[in-house]
């Protein structure tokens, strides 16, 4: 970065930059559904009409970069390649198991999981952190953006570098220093989930962008980072998890913010043990919600403490956005928000579109509504057996969907229906309106998205044609500004990617029609 300008005042830009671009903004509204955007944020470029899809390392290494690009594009429509330049942790798929019509198989008798960068960076980016080597070696020497770029850029297509951060076992073990960078629990034990507080993983995480946009100016279009965590108390109340992070950082940002760590220590601990028994013989005499809102009440510093948690987590993402705005300001620059979101009304809270729309050029939701069915039913279930454990499901479903301003299945149908087409719609709606048209909404389209979690049933929602189509309409109809088709190539059934791109090009030319 010396050849720009000193690191240190660069990252000072930055963190300066984030900071205008988090102030509130109040746009003058052009209509009620699409408020102009504001005034002094860079213009940036994009494709019109703008389709992405998420890509694999592995798919590029075993089916070809050309054939994997005729793919995407003949048959999915897709115009902007978001390639995994990062990978926490991937795997090839398993035959008869997770494995659609395309692809190579997982080897018999091989677990190997792949973790790490799938690009060269120079180590100048990396001076300031302990953690330097995290490149991924499982694919040879492989390199995703010289090798994918420049064949996307020849047939018109955009290369997004996708940043997906979430939480690697596999680094811990593979990456010298990363597992000294894990968030500490209650009981001062390490995880495996870096601290967005420890100045190392920041550092570290700020040294990605620019080796990207630096390293590679002339190959990356654009930056989509990713990082599906949450706060500590999202973690409890659906009656698993431990609190986090109590490291010598956080502790240190609490004393500044006047926050007792001991009194948050010991409203964590009481909620771990009201929701850890829950279902056993004795419960609370006054019941689950009462004993946990009265717990609130008694040590309010769970919430600052769970805030402390998501400033420290939304407020890292404002300083990696600056950092991208200062190096390359026409280049977008976005963040994926995962599903739970459109679960739990307690994490929704914290995911304030309001405030995202201040340090985000795009937002890729998480809207994957085949999957979404038994994913929510999973999550309903998890709720009965913590903060809601007075309830089943079943008995608190209406109420739920209500409060989410959702209409779907019965609790006992909603993993063989899936989520509907409207639910797609209503999640872009919402995101529209909170952002104001400061933020390009691009709904995740589901294409055979697994349920992950226990794993799927056998009378699980399966996707089919009609219902990318559905989705697809569903999305453009609430006003989308693009989508994503998610969640990777690799899971995707070459039929269903072909239905995508059959009801992309009839909705572009309807809307080409209409111009």
């Amino acid at each position: 970065m010396k050849s720009i300008l000193d690191r240190r005042n660069f990252l000072r830009l930055a963190s300066a930059a984030a900071a205008l671009l988090t102030q509130e903004a109040r746009p003058q509204a052009t209509s009620p559904a699409r408020p102009a955007p504001r005034r002094g944020r860079p213009a940036v470029q994009g494709k019109k009409n703008f389709v992405g899809i998420q890509v694999r390392g592995f798919a590029w290494v075993d089916e070809g970069i050309d054939q994997v690009l005729d793919n995407i594009q003949k048959k999915g429509e897709v115009n902007t390649v978001w390639a995994y330049t990062f990978a926490y942790g991937e795997q090839r798929l398993r035959k008869g198991s997770s494995l659609p019509d395309h692809g190579t198989p997982l080897a018999a008798g091989v677990s190997d999981v792949n973790a790490g960068a799938l690009y060269d960076y120079d180590p100048k980016y990396f001076q300031n952190t302990v953690l330097k080597d995290f490149r991924l070696t499982g694919y040879g020497k492989f390199n995703v953006i010289e090798q994918v770029a420049p064949k996307a850029k020849a047939r018109g297509m955009d290369f997004f570098a996708w940043d997906l951060n979430n939480p690697s076992p596999t680094l811990a073990h593979t990456a010298p220093n990363y597992a000294e960078l894990g968030e500490i629990d209650l009981n001062g034990r390490p995880t495996t989930n870096p601290c967005f507080n420890n100045p190392d993983y920041r550092a570290y995480l700020s040294g990605k962008i620019e080796s990207l946009l630096v390293g590679y100016a002339s190959e990356v279009d654009g930056v989509a980072w990713g990082c599906e965590r949450m706060g500590p108390l999202n973690g409890i109340i659906d009656g698993g998890g431990t609190a986090t992070c109590f490291c010598q950082f956080c502790q240190a940002k609490a004393r500044e913010l006047g926050i007792s760590v001991t009194r948050a220590q010991a409203g964590f601990r009481e909620l771990g043990q009201l929701f850890h028994a829950a279902g056993q013989d004795t419960a609370p005499v006054d019941g689950y919600f009462v004993s946990f809102w009265r717990l609130l009440l008694k040590y309010p510093e769970v919430l600052s403490w769970e805030t402390l948690w998501t400033d420290s987590f939304q407020g890292m993402q404002a300083e990696l956005y600056g950092i991208g705005k200062a190096i390359a300001p026409q280049k977008p620059f976005g963040f994926h928000i995962m599903q739970s979101m459109t679960f739990s009304p307690f994490y929704r809270a914290e995911e304030d579109y309001t405030k995202r729309r201040n340090f985000a050029d795009f937002l890729k939701l998480a809207t994957y509504n085949n999957a979404g069915g038994p994913r929510m039913a999973a999550y309903l279930q998890s709720l009965s057996r913590g903060v809601f454990h007075d309830a089943k499901p079943q008995d608190f479903l209406a109420l739920y969907y209500k409060m989410m301003n959702y209409n779907e299945a019965p609790f006992d149908q909603l993993g063989a229906a899936g989520l509907s087409p409207d639910y797609v719609a209503k999640e872009t709606r919402r995101a529209l309106v909170g952002v104001a048209g400061q933020t390009k909404i691009y709904p995740g389209i589901d294409i055979d998205v697994p349920v992950l979690g226990a794993g799927p049933a056998a009378t699980d929602k399966r996707t089919k044609p009609d219902d990318v189509k559905h989705a697809l309409q569903a999305a453009f109809g609430a006003g989308a500004d693009g989508v994503v088709l998610s969640r990777e190539y690799v899971e995707m059934w070459l039929a269903n990617l072909s239905a995508a791109g059959d009801t992309l090009r009839e909705i572009f030319a309807q809307s080409a029609g209409k111009s």
